[in-house]
């Protein structure tokens, strides 16, 4: 059996905050916006990312029949207090209302792009969004927006005033998250080639530190070497002096006569 999952990102609910005059009553409502969008399990074989044309029928080749397939349901509901009013229409209904080629085309040409199944539902959802608003004009007429998508809309009585801000909006806010995800990445680039500058120079802070080192070792052993040969030296110099010295006293001894050290012998006397 297929396992229902809803789809978080898709679920807006946010507390809006501010009080207004509900149905001309004169009492005070907080108000909460909701979209959610029910899908069947998503089968794991499509793409993670889509790098294909960002053209409607590019797009359309590659996640519509698995959108057919898995979409369930997308519910819209306002709701102030112990009052909620919600609406609910089928893919057949809201594409009667809004064709897909045409909604996508419109998005696509103020810069939207789909890099994925997700995105691609998530377009196709606001459809709901602006069916239900055109069914209950009240809403848009008055300025309710609140902290959603629907934020700084115009306060208008023309729908195709507000229709036309509404995909400004949803191009808008999609532009922002691409140019902060693009700033980020950004960021990123420039962190990581200061790691790696930081990398070259503590490199050539260790080189600098080897050579150091190897100059240490080398003066140490030239120096070994050096006293070595000076003890040479002075050993040579101690030794020519003790030379030097003997031959003076060689020189300084009285000579002696051939017969002084030879035996006197006993003297013989003739009768």
């Amino acid at each position: 059996m297929k396992r229902k999952i809803v789809m978080p990102m898709f679920t807006l609910l946010i507390v809006m905050g501010f009080a207004f005059f509900f149905a001309s009553q004169a009492d005070s409502f907080t108000f909460s916006f909701g979209e959610t969008t029910e899908f069947k399990q998503i089968p794991p074989d499509l793409p993670e990312e889509y790098s294909g044309p960002q053209t409607v029928q590019a797009l359309m080749n590659i996640f519509d029949a698995e959108y057919n397939r898995v979409h369930l349901r997308t519910t819209i509901t306002i709701s102030a207090d112990k009052h909620s009013q919600s609406s609910k229409f089928t893919n057949e209904e809201i594409d009667a209302r809004y064709p897909r080629g045409e909604w996508l085309k419109t998005l696509l040409d103020k810069g939207f792009t789909i890099q994925n199944f997700r995105k691609y539902a998530y377009c196709l959802s606001k459809r709901h969004i602006l069916a239900f608003l055109e069914d209950n004009p009240d809403f848009w007429k008055t300025g309710f927006h609140g902290m959603t998508v629907l934020s700084d809309m115009p306060v208008t009585d023309d729908w195709e005033t507000y229709k036309a801000a509404y995909f400004d909006k949803l191009a808008n806010k999609h532009l922002k998250k691409i140019r902060k995800a693009a700033e980020q990445a950004e960021q990123a680039k420039e962190q990581a080639e200061s790691v790696k500058n930081l990398a070259e120079q503590v490199k050539e802070q260790a080189e600098q530190v080897k050579e150091r080192a190897e100059r240490v070792k080398n003066k140490f052993n030239s120096q070994q070497l050096e006293n070595v040969r000076k003890q040479i030296e002075n050993a040579k110099e101690q030794i020519e002096r003790l030379r030097e010295t003997l031959e003076r006293l060689k020189k300084s001894m009285p000579p002696q006569s051939p017969n002084q050290n030879m035996k006197k012998k006993p003297s013989t006397i003739q009768i």
